[in-house]
């Protein structure tokens, strides 16, 4: 993964070494919604797939700057990109997500009332459909777990209503990885 080692350093400073934030964040819960453009790619094949997901968010303030959330992510549209290198006329292959679930520790590092960046650090599990459109029978489901970083912006637009933009890795392994850039809105209560 191309910035590899930037995310990772940003994330855990960001959840490791954040200052006091908004004061009234402090034992308060949020919900939020993303739209996430996903972008897998896998060692041995030139195309990279960039499917689509829905992604719920509902988190806990333990502190002003540190949150634990959950996520929860549904598919919404497949990708399909024409394969050559495994024949002379290749052939279309279909990418869907199925799912995201995860747990994170998010740290929060306010830089006034309504900006703050944040650092994601958790662990997922991605459940992927893989399969050949012009052979039916040819169709692979797969789900994967592992570690899972990103950052992210929120920028405040009302009382306890606020922008998103992120960028998270949801499974970074050896020989592929999956990751989006998501934007959303987060609802405090």
């Amino acid at each position: 993964m191309k910035n590899k080692f930037v995310f990772i350093v940003l994330a855990r400073t960001l959840l490791f070494f954040t200052r006091a934030g908004i004061a009234d964040s402090n034992d308060k819960n949020y919900f939020g919604i993303q739209y996430g453009i996903g972008n897998y790619s896998e060692d041995g094949i030139s195309q990279e797939f960039n499917p689509t997901a829905l992604i719920g968010r509902f988190g806990h303030y333990f502190h002003p700057s540190f949150s634990i959330e959950g996520r929860l992510g549904l598919g919404l549209q497949d990708d399909t990109q024409f394969l050559s290198e495994f024949g002379v006329d290749g052939f279309d292959a279909t990418l869907e997500l199925d799912s995201i679930i995860g747990v994170y520790g998010t740290g929060h590092f306010n830089l006034n009332e309504s900006f703050s960046i944040y650092g994601v650090l958790g662990v997922s599990k991605v459940k992927g459909t893989a399969s050949l459109p012009s052979i039916p029978a040819l169709e692979s489901t797969e789900a994967n777990s592992g570690i899972s970083y990103g950052v992210g912006v929120d920028i405040g637009v009302g009382n306890n209503i606020a922008l998103n933009i992120e960028y998270m890795q949801y499974l970074d392994k050896p020989d592929y990885d999956f990751g989006t850039i998501g934007l959303g809105v987060v609802f405090g209560f």
